[in-house]
C-alpha cells in the first residue's frame, strides 16, 4: 500500500513528490491542458516522462483518463491510446469515470456503459492492465455513482479488468455510508482516492439538499469521514492497492493541503507496506 497524489505531469510536481516522501503519483492524461493528453502526447514524450519518474523514484501508480469520452467520435480508439500511454509510463491501472450521456435515463446510461466497457475490457485484459472507475456523480454524467449502479454494472460486465477507484468523499454528500460499501465491493476496489467531505449543517438547514453550498471537499482529516473506520474496512477486504490523495480542498491550497493529507493518512498505512514501498 503506497501513498501518492493526483497530478498533471510536471517536473516540479514529480520533484515535490520525491522530496516529501510520497511513494508515487496518479498521472493525469486527459484533462484539458494536461501535459500528457492522449490526443497529442507522443511515445517519446511518454518515455521521457517515465525516465523522469524513474530518476526521482516516483512511479506512476495509475494513469487518469480524464476525458468525457461520450463526446468522442471513437471512444475505443482513444482508450487504446490511453492503454499505450499507461504501458509506456509503467502504471498497472487506468482510472476514469464511467461516463454516460448526461440527459439519458438511468437505464439508458446503464446500457451505454455496459455496451462500451464490454468491448473495452478485453483491450485492458490483453494489455495486462485494469480499469478503475471513480464514483464521482458529475451531475449525473458518471453512471457509477451509487452502490446500486455498482451492482448493476458489475453484474453485466464481469471482466476482472474493470473495478473501482473508490472515493468515499462522493458518498458523503449523498448520505451514503462508505464503510459498508468498501466491504461490499472490496474485491472490485483497485485504487482508492483519499478525499474528505464536510457537510455545512447551517447552510444545509437553510437551502436543503437541492440547494448549493452546503457541502465542500476537504483533505482527509478535515471533513466528516472516519478514516480509522475506512482503513479497518480496507484491511478487512485485504485491499492491497494504493492510497491516492485527490486534493480539491478550497481551504488548504496547493502543497499545504497535500502535506496535511499525508500527515493524517500515513499513520493508517501499515508500516510493513511503507518499508516495502
Amino acid at each position: 500500500m503506497r501513498l501518492g497524489f493526483v497530478t498533471d505531469f510536471r517536473t516540479e510536481r514529480v520533484a515535490f513528490a520525491a522530496d516529501q516522501g510520497f511513494d508515487g503519483v496518479e498521472v493525469a492524461a486527459g484533462w484539458g491542458g494536461c501535459a500528457l493528453h492522449p490526443e497529442s502526447a507522443t511515445d517519446a514524450e511518454c518515455r521521457n516522462a517515465r525516465e523522469l519518474l524513474d530518476r526521482h523514484g516516483v512511479p506512476a501508480l495509475t494513469v487518469l483518463w480524464g476525458e468525457d469520452y461520450t463526446q468522442l467520435a471513437d471512444p475505443l480508439a482513444r482508450f487504446r491510446r490511453v492503454v499505450e500511454i499507461t504501458q509506456l509510463l509503467g502504471a498497472p491501472i487506468v482510472t476514469a469515470n464511467c461516463w454516460a450521456p448526461r440527459n439519458a435515463s438511468l437505464d439508458e446510461q446503464h446500457a451505454y456503459a455496459v455496451e462500451l466497457w464490454s468491448r473495452a475490457a478485453p483491450i485492458a485484459e490483453d494489455a495486462g492492465l485494469r480499469v478503475a472507475f471513480e464514483n464521482c456523480p458529475h451531475g449525473g454524467a458518471n453512471y457509477l455513482r451509487t452502490p446500486a449502479t455498482f451492482d448493476a454494472f458489475f453484474s453485466a460486465v464481469t471482466s476482472p479488468a474493470v473495478g473501482l477507484e473508490f472515493d468515499p468523499s462522493h458518498l458523503v454528500f449523498q448520505f451514503i455510508d462508505p464503510v459498508p460499501e468498501i466491504r461490499a465491493f472490496g474485491e472490485r476496489i483497485y485504487a482508492f482516492h483519499a478525499k474528505d467531505t464536510q457537510i455545512l449543517l447551517k447552510d444545509l438547514q437553510r437551502v436543503g439538499v437541492s440547494g448549493e453550498g452546503w457541502w465542500r471537499f476537504r483533505v482527509p482529516g478535515y471533513g466528516d469521514l472516519d478514516w480509522r473506520a475506512i482503513f479497518i474496512a480496507l484491511s478487512d477486504v485485504a485491499y492491497a492497492g494504493d492510497i491516492i490523495i485527490e486534493h480539491e480542498d478550497p481551504v488548504f491550497g496547493g502543497p499545504e493541503g497535500l502535506l496535511l493529507a499525508a500527515q493524517h493518512l500515513r499513520p493508517f498505512i501499515p508500516p510493513t507496506a511503507i518499508d516495502e514501498a
